[in-house]
Formats: structure tokens, C-alpha cells, sequence
């Protein structure tokens, strides 16, 4: 009876725990509301970031997960003048042929600079997964816990014999 309880607890808990744990320590990696990703058309893109073409600069129509989706050049929190600004610059690197890699990051590092100034409860902050994580972590200790506590008491009862 001890171990149908057991599992009946012990597992959805730690399967819980270990989903929300996975989902926290994934959100970071996703890109943020102020990063370019340069790809190639028909790259696959995720649902965030701001996907460009990596030759062109061109925003991108791309497929992710279960999406298609038109990218923007549309910064959250930037005025207009500030799009149009980053807009402009990158026109300007594109007329000597196509962007560099250099040029990717001399863009990124603008855009990060703009969004670095601007008014506080203007900028988009990333998402960091600490919410889940917490989740995830009390979860799984609380499984934890909560198995220790079964196998100290199973060994218990079979150290002295099981009642019968």
C-alpha cells in the first residue's frame, strides 16, 4: 500500500518539478525583445526575436514551430524616429554589397545601445525562467523529500518485519 502511495505522489511531483525545471532554463536561451537574428530565407525562425536577412538586412518571413510569421524592424519601446533610425543605418551598410558579420554585430550593438536608454518601464526586459525554475526546484524537493520520507519508512518496516 506504502509504495502504490508512493508512486501515486512521488512521480507526478518529480515529473512536474523536472517540466517546470526545463522550461525555466529554457526561457533564457530564447532570443530577447531587443535581439536580431540573421538568417537565410527559409531558416527557421523561434517566437521572439526580430529575424533579418543576413545579406540584405530585409526582415524575414520565416517558420517555426507551428508558426509563420512576418518579422519587423519594430523595436518595443523605440519611437518611431529610433526605428527609423536603425533603419536607416542599416541601409547605409548595405550599400557597400552585402552586410558582414561585422556588420551584424555593429548592428546588434546599436540597437542594444538605443534600447539601453531607454526610459525605465520603456525597455522590454527578457524573460529569465526564474519563476519556473522556483517552481520546478520546490517540486522536485518537495518529491524528494517526500520520497526519502517513504523509503525511511519502508526501511523501517522491513527492518522489523512487516506487519502482518
Amino acid at each position: 500500500m506504502l509504495t502504490v502511495l508512493a508512486g501515486a505522489l512521488l512521480l507526478p511531483l518529480l515529473m512536474v518539478g523536472a517540466i517546470f525545471l526545463l522550461i525555466g532554463l529554457n526561457t533564457g536561451s530564447a532570443p530577447g525583445p531587443y535581439t536580431v537574428v540573421f538568417a537565410r530565407p527559409g531558416d527557421e525562425c523561434g517566437a521572439t526575436g526580430h529575424y533579418l536577412d543576413a545579406s540584405t538586412g530585409e526582415p524575414l518571413r520565416c517558420m517555426g514551430p507551428g508558426l509563420l510569421r512576418m518579422s519587423s524592424i519594430e523595436f518595443p519601446g523605440f519611437s518611431p524616429e529610433q526605428n527609423n533610425e536603425v533603419r536607416r543605418w542599416m541601409s547605409t551598410l548595405v550599400e557597400d554589397g552585402e552586410l558582414s558579420v561585422f556588420d551584424h554585430r555593429a548592428i546588434q550593438g546599436r540597437i542594444e545601445g538605443i534600447a539601453a536608454e531607454l526610459p525605465p518601464g520603456t525597455r522590454v526586459e527578457r524573460e529569465s525562467g526564474t519563476t519556473e525554475i522556483w517552481i520546478g526546484a520546490g517540486l522536485t524537493g518537495a518529491g524528494l523529500l517526500l520520497g526519502s520520507g517513504f523509503a525511511w519508512r519502508w526501511f523501517q518496516n522491513y527492518r522489523n518485519g512487516f506487519p502482518h
